[in-house]
């Protein structure tokens, strides 16, 4: 008899262990996918239309429906090449094409982008950062902030990244967000341009990254007491070009996150001593202080000290932005004054102390080789005494040295004060030596005298 064929197969197939099954992967969807954290340039443009704002398709989905597609006349410009970019999108709403900017060329790969990668990387970074404070910014009530951008710059490679123009009714702010090392002549020719563009009244902000490196030097940490509230402010070395922005009356200011970190001046101070001040000692290091220069830090400051204020703070009309950091500043400065009193008295004070405490110590003039050394003064020494014969006192007599006083030859008459006569010193008791055996016959008569023998 002969096994069915379905029986052969099964013996040599391996066993599997029985149990749920495995679910089925997930279809792939457009929205699972999983995206850069930095846009594509495919998804960044230069709107010349627009005075050179920057469009990123990704952060405005809206933007493919609202601009109008294709080449528009060369509106669109790519922000690393320069080259003239065709707006591209769906069909229709039912499409799943995604809108991207494509550059203009018939060849095979011409719609790429022909600048060298590390360009296009930091055109991607500087973006990316700028983008991110503009959202932010914008999520503010009655806040409206876009990147702008000369059109000239377009496929440069540029040492400052866009400028974000921030608007609240009729104000206007400019915020730059430098992420590479500045130039004095850059910084220069953007303050000249961004006022002569928006007007000399238009605060012209510079935000610095408080992790960044090249633009953040701590000189450690402050503890104040602004109001008797005990805060530790950072300290920082400004750079050379931020005190030159600082000096061109531009708003210089590091973000940490959700805080914006304001600077005033810090320069180091050492009380002078005044008339009944001591400040050796202890009060030594209590003399070291520092004093701030405010609202902006003075150009002879020796550090920066940092103000935190939360960073929502910039959507505040222009003349409130800035007004809780002024205060801050404003108390400290009062608190110096405070200060000062209270280390001045404690410096009087240990004056006082020092004055009861110490006597100050006498110089002794030690005797050159030229004159013998002085003699010290003769003191009269008390001798044995001699006896009356007329009253039978004992009458001192003076020391060899104290010729100085006359002795009289004769006794005085009269009755002298009596004085006890010296008594005669006693020889000294020699003390026997202690010896068990001279306490033998002592315990013998006492045993004796206790337990007496029986007579016969």
């Amino acid at each position: 008899m002969t096994r069915p064929a379905a029986s052969r197969s099964s013996l040599s197939r391996p066993r599997t262990v029985s149990g749920p099954a495995a679910p089925a992967p997930l279809p792939a969807t457009r929205n699972s996918r999983r995206r850069t954290a930095l846009p594509r340039m495919s998804e960044l443009a230069i709107d010349q239309s627009a005075a050179g704002r920057i469009i990123d398709l990704r952060r405005d989905p809206q933007a493919s429906h609202s601009l109008p597609r294709g080449r528009a006349g060369g509106r669109y410009r790519c922000c690393a090449c320069g080259q003239r970019l065709i707006l591209t999108g769906p069909a229709n709403a039912a499409s799943h094409f995604t809108p991207r900017f494509r550059h203009d060329g018939s060849r095979p790969g011409s719609d790429h982008c022909s600048a060298p990668a590390q360009q296009q990387a930091d055109i991607q970074a500087d973006l990316t950062r700028v983008l991110d404070l503009r959202d932010r910014l914008s999520a503010l009530p009655g806040v409206t902030a876009w990147l702008q951008i000369n059109p000239g710059q377009a496929g440069q490679r540029w040492e400052l990244p866009p400028a974000l123009i921030m608007r609240r009714g009729n104000e206007t702010a400019v915020i730059e967000r430098p992420r590479r090392p500045l130039s004095p002549a850059l910084v220069d020719q953007q303050m000249k341009a961004v006022r002569a563009q928006h007007g000399a009244a238009t605060q012209h902000w510079w935000i610095f990254d408080s992790d960044d490196p090249a633009h953040y030097t701590s000189a450690g940490s402050l503890s104040v007491r602004p109001r008797g509230q005990a805060l530790t402010h950072r300290k920082v070395q400004p750079t050379p070009a931020q005190q030159q922005i600082n000096a061109m009356a531009g708003a210089v200011c590091w973000l940490a996150e959700n805080t914006l970190l304001i600077p005033y001046g810090g320069h180091a101070h050492q009380h002078t001593a005044r008339e009944g001040e001591d400040w050796s000692g202890d009060m030594a290091s209590w003399r070291h202080d520092w004093r701030i220069s405010h609202p902006r830090p003075a150009k002879e400051a020796d550090w920066w000290g940092l103000v935190p204020l939360p960073l929502c703070a910039l959507g505040r009309p222009a003349g409130l932005r800035l007004s809780a950091a002024f205060q801050v500043m404003a108390d400290l400065a009062h608190a110096e004054q405070g200060r000062e009193r209270h280390r001045r008295r404690l410096a009087r004070n240990h004056t006082q102390h020092s004055t009861t405490r110490t006597h100050p110590p006498q110089q002794l003039q030690l005797p050159t080789a030229d004159e013998p050394p002085s003699q010290a003064p003769q003191q009269t020494a008390v001798t044995a005494g001699v006896r009356s014969k007329a009253t039978g006192v004992v009458i001192p007599e003076p020391a060899l040295a104290s010729a100085a006083i006359p002795v009289p030859a004769v006794a005085p008459t009269g009755s002298l004060p009596r004085q006890g006569a010296a008594a005669p010193e006693r020889p000294a008791e020699r003390r026997s030596r202690f010896s068990w055996r001279r306490l033998l016959p002592h315990r013998r008569r006492s045993n004796a005298q206790i337990n007496p023998t029986p007579e016969d």
